[in-house]
């Protein structure tokens, strides 16, 4: 299937093409990473050290060919991502996956940087606070607050896109219906990969589970859910509700158009088709392209795969589509904003 085939539209697509690149990934977390999240699973109390996947991303050097920022939103930080020479009147807002426990702008500044040069314009990655010490709904807390960080640095909500992978998925799908319940500007779409987007144990095994997932064992998000309950209910005060509410347990009409990319077989596969079939369901727009061999989150692997180059310009393309209501092809750069002050220039 030719990319020009890929720009619109609401049907399903299966990409059957695979490298030998992301064959040695999908064998490689069969054999190293699913085996270490069965240890997770056994025993998730124990004090793991979770950050250093991020500060050992911290030691490589950052991608050329970008310019970086520091962002601080109060609450947590950010860093304003921007692709040289691009346009820079859209930006994207991308919140990092990771179980909500990992993963951070060094690990996610790859995929930041070429989803950047993809949609033509700049990306706010945002360090929003996790497990186990902040419950989840402070990191949908922080997403809204670097959307307003954006409108505020001159940003309508046509002009932004909110995008993240996996945990990220779930937290992208949540700030969209937490703005829309505040009542702020709403976003142009949302670009889904991988995305958590169901929480209810009950009603995913009546679903089914994708067996062969390379990275996942079949109980992962079961063990995730029991994780996040256990933990939110010594950090939740004034009577919250300890579990995260579910986004398929929301009035989806009032969300903008939606991409959504995962695994065919992949655990989280079961979580892209509900979302696209409850968003269609509401009458909105929901474009599902599932991947075949590719393990979960594949994007986040930026350039090092064919496959996550081809998903990046499919999503690339998304966004120009949704946020400049053109052919993305004939649309030129217009003005620059600078990465520190978000002035047009």
């Amino acid at each position: 299937m030719k990319d020009s085939e890929l720009a619109g539209g609401a049907a399903d697509r299966t990409h059957t093409g695979t490298s030998i690149r992301s064959l040695l990934v999908r064998n490689a977390a069969r054999v190293l990473a699913k085996p270490a999240v069965g240890v997770w699973m056994a025993r998730p109390d124990l004090a793991w050290p979770l950050t250093l996947v991020d500060d050992t991303a911290s030691l490589l050097p950052k991608p050329s060919g970008a310019e970086y920022a520091d962002v601080d939103l109060g609450s947590c930080s950010a860093e304003w991502v921007h692709a040289e020479s691009k346009n820079d009147e859209q930006a994207v807002l991308y919140l990092h996956g990771g179980a909500f426990l990992m993963g951070g702008l060094n690990t996610h500044r790859p995929l930041a940087v070429t989803l950047s040069e993809r949609a033509d314009c700049p990306v706010l990655n945002v360090d929003y606070r996790m497990l186990p010490s902040a419950p989840v709904a402070h990191a949908v807390e922080d997403a809204v607050r670097g959307y307003e960080w954006l409108c505020d640095k001159g940003y309508d909500g046509e002009d932004i896109v909110i995008a993240g992978d996996s945990a990220g998925g779930y937290l992208a799908f949540m700030t969209a219906l937490a703005l829309a319940e505040a009542k702020l500007p709403k976003p142009a779409g949302i670009l889904a990969l991988s995305p958590l987007v169901d929480t209810d144990v009950d009603r995913r095994a009546g679903r089914g589970r994708h067996t062969e997932c390379p990275l996942f064992p079949e109980a992962a998000v079961d063990s995730l859910v029991d994780y996040i309950e256990t933990a939110q209910t010594r950090l939740v005060v004034n009577g919250d509700a300890a579990l995260p509410i579910c986004p398929l347990d929301n009035d989806l009409s009032v969300l903008p158009p939606v991409m959504i990319h995962a695994g065919e077989d992949e655990l989280l596969r079961t979580d892209a088709e509900a979302m696209t079939e409850e968003v269609r369901a509401s009458g909105g727009q929901c474009e599902l392209h599932l991947w075949r061999n590719q393990v979960h989150a594949f994007p986040v692997l930026a350039d090092a795969l064919p496959e996550s180059r081809r998903a990046l310009r499919i999503a690339g393309r998304f966004v120009k589509t949704v946020t400049r209501g053109e052919d993305p092809a004939v649309i030129e750069p217009r003005h620059r904003r600078s990465p520190e002050q978000g002035a047009v220039a």
